[in-house]
């Protein structure tokens, strides 16, 4: 069974990759296992998946911080692949609070710190720009999911954002824009676990993955969804 590892920023991004890595692959092709970096404290194991038909075995790893996301893998990555048998190594996180000038910077800064090691073809880093909610607000119908007050027409009216129209990579601070579109039904995104729950769960995985024109927008996504498929190929 081919190994996969994924590490991502935080819970929220946690909990997406999960669903996309089974809306996207099917239940029945993947094991899953999460993880999560505690610090001096250690690991901490959050769940499996188990799956005997799988053909793939998926870890995510939450560090806990964008900041440490990068520093997380250099420290794993060598035993992972030569001790662990993992064949990718997927490294997932915003680009903000920096600039989206500084994309080729940081880019080139992970080049850097990995072009000494004889697996760096098998890491790769996704930027989702500015941030992972950018790829929430691409399915633009996602929010009248959850309330029925949140329509396209009237986030445009209340907030001056054009869903459907709109690049979500164009937007300096995404998850600040979900915060105001959930202040029109009296609420605010602060992305708690239950909330994060509920916001990924509405959303509607085959309309991002499938429509090309979502894709052409979304560079980022169609980037996570590039690696992924170089990885589980």
């Amino acid at each position: 069974m081919k190994k996969i590892a994924i590490f991502v920023e935080g819970q929220t991004e946690r909990i997406f990759v999960e669903k996309f890595l089974i809306e996207y692959f099917g239940y029945y092709k993947i094991e899953l296992e999460l993880q999560k970096y505690l610090g001096t404290k250690g690991i901490k194991f959050l769940g499996k998946r188990e799956n005997p038909y799988a053909q793939f075995f998926v870890l995510i790893f939450d560090v806990g911080g964008d900041s440490t996301v990068v520093t997380a893998l250099k420290e794993r990555a060598e035993n992972m692949i030569n001790n662990s048998g993992y064949s990718y190594i997927l490294a997932l996180q915003d680009l903000y609070p920096r600039k989206r000038e500084e994309k080729n910077i940081v880019i080139e800064t992970f080049g850097k710190i990995f072009k000494d090691y004889f697996f760096a073809d098998k890491l790769k880093l996704i930027l989702a720009i500015m941030e992972i909610e950018a790829w929430f607000l691409a399915d633009y119908n996602l929010f009248g999911r959850i309330s029925p007050l949140a329509t396209t027409k009237l986030i445009q009216e209340k907030i001056g954002v054009d869903l459907i129209h709109d690049n979500p990579e164009s937007y300096r601070h995404p998850s600040s824009i979900i915060n105001q579109i959930y202040s029109i039904f009296g609420q605010k995104y602060k992305k708690r676990e239950k909330q994060s729950y509920q916001i990924v769960y509405k959303i509607d995985f085959p309309f991002l993955i499938c429509t090309e024109i979502i894709l052409d927008k979304v560079s980022s996504l169609k980037y996570f969804i590039d690696c992924l498929d170089m990885s589980f190929s």
